[in-house]
């Protein structure tokens, strides 16, 4: 309730009442209900985990954009990558205490499968900020490029080697890089000082670009 009170009191009713929700369901429905009856348990219990994004929009806007839940599908289809690929490393501790998680119930080979789909649906998704709704620019795309690209390479290398731990820690270790780095893209890409040297790069691109000689075919 002390959450509850401070964002309706210095925020707004919108982004209490999300973060409320949040916290019921990670506590009652994850916790004690998904985690220990479904192999699907961190794919469901992962909007527990993308509700942060949209208490924060709504504690800065009032409101929940497009482009909030956008960045929530970021953080829930993440999820999967993440936590399997960590599952993986420790299946066999979640075994022991009867966690059914994805590795337990149907092997790695399903699971790294499951990890590659769901990064092929990730990636994409990241550009969605950028077009259509662009809200984010060049600086926000590059950085889901060269970020994006990267986890595809470790989660392919992961789907041929489904067996190999290493592979496995490498994907979830750089799964934690990956969010970091791709949300400290959006707050750069928004700054001020962002925005004006773009503007200033775009604004000196433009002469050259437009004195390049365009080649016409000979008849």
């Amino acid at each position: 309730m002390i959450t509850f009170t401070l964002l309706t009191v210095f925020a707004n009713l919108l982004s209490a009442l999300l973060a409320m929700s949040g916290i019921v369901f990670y506590m009652l429905i994850y916790t004690h209900w998904l985690k220990r009856h479904t192999a699907q348990n961190i794919v469901i219990g992962g909007a527990a985990g993308a509700i942060p994004a949209l208490v924060g929009w709504a504690a800065v806007t009032g409101s929940l954009s497009w482009a909030a839940w956008v960045i929530f599908a970021i953080v829930f289809l993440w999820t999967p990558p993440h936590f399997w690929a960590l599952a993986l490393m420790i299946r066999d501790d979640y075994a022991k205490v009867g966690v059914p998680m994805l590795p337990v119930v149907a092997g790695d080979v399903t699971t790294t499968r499951q990890i590659w789909l769901y990064t092929l649906i990730l990636i994409p998704s990241t550009f969605l900020l950028v077009y259509p709704l662009e809200v984010t620019g060049a600086v926000y795309g590059g950085t889901a490029l060269i970020l994006g690209s990267i986890f595809i390479k470790k989660a392919w290398s992961l789907l041929q080697n489904p067996d190999d731990k290493q592979i496995a820690r490498s994907l979830f270790l750089y799964s934690i890089l990956y969010m970091m780095l791709l949300s400290a893209g959006m707050v750069v890409d928004s700054l001020p000082i962002t925005h004006y040297l773009t503007a200033v790069v775009a604004e000196n691109l433009h002469p050259l670009i437009r004195a390049i000689p365009i080649w016409q075919p000979a008849y």
